[in-house]
């Protein structure tokens, strides 16, 4: 029959039309709820006098199907509309003991929340585990291109199926895909009930000022956080709890040093300013110093962060005071000791593969050029990048310097020698640059050299980094404790 099969009603009479439920639909990233405006609804609803219907953030989408039943809300369906998994052909290695647990610990919590592990235990393998385990479709966020595709070649090789890439100009939206934060935050009022599974790598992101906004534009019932270091400076960490799910499992670096991790030892080199560069440093900080104890007497309270970047948009000497700031960190990163001391802990391992972080730009490039390696900093594109990381995987080249790019989503297992020269994010940088060097390659253990400077905020920062649970589970040894080793 044209226009499709057509229910007949039995009897002489045509009887009364069937009642027509109130509809729940995914409306641009909300759920709209076309009810009568006096209806008894949960509280999150707010009425939305524009199209006359209820509305609520995507997030809200199995909560509210929950609450129906105790508001009694007869309610039609239509939001989800997500993909059927494509056929999958999981070629995955068994899962150890610490991931099984992180799975079954993320399942008994309702298949929501945040798996807390180090870099290079694993947390790849689990959350491919858990797509192949449920057979959902999913969606992947993760901070950066590189680790986009990063996640691509493990899906194809793990789960023997094709992801579609959404960001760096494609927009393919596939029963699987990968995409960026920066991109789920664009896309997901139009694909946010295309998956019941999202996949939120290096969950420390999302929390961002705008970035949570992609959480609650998704309807997906599932939802897997995953991070070696979920703190943040701004405290928003606390926002994964709603936008993903409680923290289901949590392991630190010392539970998986020399178990899935390699040992490691960290070796701190203390180095001077020049008489020079500490003349100007001082100088450098009187003068900052004396500008913000008077701004502070005459204004109150005075935020060095954020009340100079805006006083230095209209007030020169605000202006200058930046400036003189930004030399004083130069003094610091670009230190010619540094340079030194990176040419003796090259000397102190000839034969072992090095990556040398950096905390600006200009450092970056200057052991570049004392050196002859290649650096890697946020200037470089894509076939540059791929280039000296290729060849830093073949073996090809000894050494590359690195201004932060290198902080997340870079897989070095057989680089075992690493050497902070600066940075100015926190415990978290800390972390995950020592992360970089633990994925287990043999019994090799991993060493991390920080140049730090006396008499300067490096100290400081140092000491924090120092009451870290990775710090603390570290072996840590003085730079003539560790060549007295290697004579060994």
């Amino acid at each position: 029959m044209r226009g499709g099969y057509r229910h007949r009603r039995r009897g002489r009479g045509p009887g009364p039309p069937p009642r027509r439920l109130p509809a729940l639909r995914f409306d641009r990233g909300s759920l709209r709820l076309d009810a009568p405006a006096d209806a008894e609804v949960p509280p999150y609803l707010r009425w939305d006098a524009r199209v006359s219907a209820w509305r609520t953030e995507a997030l809200n989408h199995l909560r509210l199907m929950e609450d129906a039943v105790r508001y009694r809300l007869d309610l039609r369906d239509e939001a989800e509309r997500f993909f059927e998994c494509p056929p999958l052909r999981p070629a995955l290695p068994p899962l150890r003991p610490d991931q099984l647990a992180a799975v079954e610990a993320w399942e008994r919590a309702g298949r929501r929340g945040v798996i807390v592990k180090p870099t290079g235990t694993g947390k790849t393998e689990i959350a491919l585990a858990i797509i192949a385990r449920h057979r959902a479709p999913a969606l992947i966020v993760t901070p950066l291109r590189d680790l986009m595709y990063q996640w691509q070649r493990r899906i194809r090789n793990g789960l023997g199926v094709d992801a579609g890439v959404l960001g760096d100009g494609r927009r393919e939206v596939w029963p699987i895909t990968v995409t960026t934060y920066d991109s789920a935050w664009i896309y997901m009022k139009e694909i946010g009930n295309r998956y019941p599974l999202v996949v939120y790598d290096e969950a420390h992101h999302l929390p961002g000022p705008a970035l949570h906004e992609s959480a609650l534009d998704c309807l997906a019932p599932m939802r897997l956080g995953l991070t070696a270091t979920p703190e943040r400076a701004d405290g928003r960490e606390r926002m994964l709890a709603d936008l993903i799910g409680p923290t289901v499992y949590e392991e630190g670096l010392p539970e998986a040093r020399g178990r899935t991790l390699a040992h490691y030892a960290i070796v701190r080199v203390p180095v001077y300013l020049s008489e020079d560069e500490q003349a100007e440093f001082d100088r450098l900080s009187r003068r900052i110093r004396a500008y913000v104890a008077r701004i502070r007497r005459e204004t109150g309270a005075f935020d060095w962060r954020e009340d100079l970047a805006k006083l230095s948009r209209t007030d020169p000497e605000a202006k200058e005071i930046l400036r003189l700031y930004r030399r004083k960190l130069a003094l610091i990163h670009r230190s010619a000791e540094k340079l030194r001391v990176v040419e003796d802990i090259l000397r102190l391992h000839p034969h072992d593969q090095c990556v040398i972080f950096t905390a600006s730009t200009r450092m970056a490039l200057d052991v570049s050029a004392r050196f002859l390696i290649p650096a890697l900093t946020a200037h470089s594109d894509k076939q540059e990048r791929n280039a000296v990381l290729d060849g830093f995987a073949r073996g090809t080249l000894r050494a590359i310097a690195a201004c932060e790019v290198l902080n997340e989503g870079w897989d070095a297992p057989a680089v075992k020698v690493g050497i902070v020269l600066g940075g100015e994010k926190g415990t978290r940088e800390a972390v995950q640059r020592l992360g970089r060097l633990l994925r287990r390659s043999g019994e090799r253990p991993a060493r991390l050299y920080e140049v730090v400077i006396e008499e300067t905020p490096d100290v400081q920062r140092a000491r924090r980094r120092g009451r870290t649970d990775a710090y603390q589970g570290a072996t840590r040894l003085s730079l003539g404790q560790a060549q007295q080793l290697d004579l060994l």
